[in-house]
């Protein structure tokens, strides 16, 4: 059996095919030519025994017509074609196909009849196969963009970051790069949708991200774990290194069949699944709303924070309402957090810039602290309690209005910077000022939401990944001295 290769061929091209291209707009052969064509710096061959060009390319009847051309070829022909391109592209010297076709075996015998005759292929020449099912992958350095749905400047418009995604669902993964990546919500290094996983599966990619040194945090949808001993195994090695947060579909048996006719994908047991996972210092969530705000919080802070306490759990909130407040707090206990119980010299310096009626206390209500002394005071309080001993991780909640564009941010990502400690915030009124303090704050790492739970669930990962980190620190051996 020839010697696999990695996933270089994958993520760093030299060059690519796209078999099945075509200037039909309604079809996905045409958004995958229009994507490396836009945006793929290096060669591009259209594949199409019917047409002379695409986009202005010259086009070829077969990828055994580029022999020695190409590296990477993406497929997107009907299923029972597959095999054949990709005798073609064994023929043709490709090491790298990826399949985004459908109709194999999530539709039934003749699919799995199909996609066993590829795996044989794969296996015995060597040639590694991404999918089938699947709209690809991302890389945004050096780029590459393989999905059916077309992004123009999508060099342009995917910066690079530092966060991974890995989605078994195809059009799930592109859905994310459209709604947040494209829309400036976080920046990645690197999107895959692994679909089917003939060949490539969940553990390689996982492997590959964890030692990508532009990879510093992943997030995951997966619907099934082919080898749960490698994927722990990989888990282990990330936790408190790079935060990996999944998304397990199939927890029961409605959800896991649903998630066989998707992508073939058997679940085994949650409740083993679970306890698995946490012990591999993995986050898991249920709701890919958290799973993209995680996303956010880690691309915007992927490394550990500073732990005040041994315990590294304790929470301060600084809000602009009572109310609030009293929501937060609420989430916080049931998220498994506590609320710091502020120090005296912190209570006694507060208290120089609080009105006589009202001590502080956590919550810090500065509100009426505010009104006595301008929003400027935003930046005297934070100080303060970024400082306190007894506080790990601090919950901003401000009020959007006109005032917002003398808000202190620079004073502020000053002591956010400086005490390095985790803050998040979220951000509620004139919803026309969001954007100018969400962009504002990004700069110093603190993300900001538009609801409360997000933010407890962003904090609550961050000092679970950095209390995960600091136990991983107490574990190495001291250095000798020489």
């Amino acid at each position: 059996m020839p010697k696999r290769a990695g996933l270089d061929s994958f993520f760093a091209p030299k060059s690519v095919a796209v078999v099945g291209a075509t200037p039909t707009e309604a079809k996905g052969g045409y958004g995958i030519i229009f994507n490396m064509v836009d945006s793929f710096q290096g060669p591009v061959y259209p594949v199409n025994p019917g047409r002379d060009e695409i986009l202005g390319v010259k086009c070829y009847p077969s990828l055994r017509d580029l022999k020695g051309k190409v590296e990477m070829a993406v497929v997107f022909v009907p299923a029972e074609k597959v095999p054949g391109v990709l005798e073609d592209a064994v023929e043709a010297g490709v090491k790298a196909a990826v399949i985004e076709s459908g109709g194999f075996a999530e539709v039934g015998e003749e699919g799995k009849r199909l996609s066993d005759r590829c795996k044989e292929i794969s296996e015995k020449s060597g040639l590694r196969i991404w999918g089938p099912n699947c709209t690809g992958l991302v890389n945004t350095d050096p780029f590459i963009f393989t999905p059916f749905v077309p992004v123009r400047r999508g060099r342009e418009r995917l910066k690079p970051g530092c966060l991974g995604i890995i989605a078994q669902s195809g059009m799930l993964a592109a859905g994310f790069l459209i709604q947040y990546v494209v829309s400036g919500f976080f920046t990645i290094s690197k999107a895959c949708a692994i679909g089917n996983k003939l060949d490539v599966n969940e553990v390689e990619v996982l492997q590959y991200m964890a030692k990508d040194p532009k990879t510093k945090a992943v997030v995951a949808y997966l619907e099934s774990i082919v080898d749960g001993h490698a994927f722990l195994e990989v888990a282990k090695d990330m936790a408190g290194r790079k935060p990996l947060a999944i998304i397990k579909g199939g927890r029961y048996e409605e959800s896991a069949r649903a998630a066989l006719s998707h992508t073939a994908s058997l679940a085994g047991s949650d409740e083993i699944i679970e306890g698995a996972l946490h012990q591999a210092g993995v986050i898991r969530l249920e709701d890919f709303h958290d799973l993209m705000n995680l996303g956010k919080a880690f691309s915007l802070h992927p490394g550990p924070f500073n732990l005040a306490t041994p315990q590294g759990d304790n929470i301060a909130i600084i809000t602009i309402t009572g109310g609030a407040g009293v929501v937060t707090i609420d989430m916080v206990r049931s998220a498994g957090l506590k609320m710091a119980d502020l120090e005296e010299r912190t209570l006694k310096n507060l208290a120089k810039v609080f009105p006589d009626w009202m001590p502080p206390h956590n919550p810090v209500d500065i509100y009426p602290a505010l009104e006595q002394n301008g929003i400027g005071i935003f930046a005297d309080v934070i100080r303060e309690v970024l400082a306190d001993n007894k506080v790990d991780g601090v919950i901003l909640l401000p009020f959007a209005n006109r005032n917002m564009e003398y808000f202190p941010f620079d004073l502020v990502g000053k002591e956010v910077k400086r005490r390095g400690k985790a803050m998040v915030s979220w951000m509620f009124g004139d919803t026309r000022y969001f954007g100018h303090f969400e962009e504002c704050m990004r700069e110093f790492g603190v993300p900001v939401y538009s609801d409360i739970r997000s933010c407890v669930i962003a904090i609550d990962a961050y000092l679970r990944f950095s209390r995960i980190a600091r136990s991983k620190a107490s574990e190495r051996p001291p250095r000798e001295m020489t």
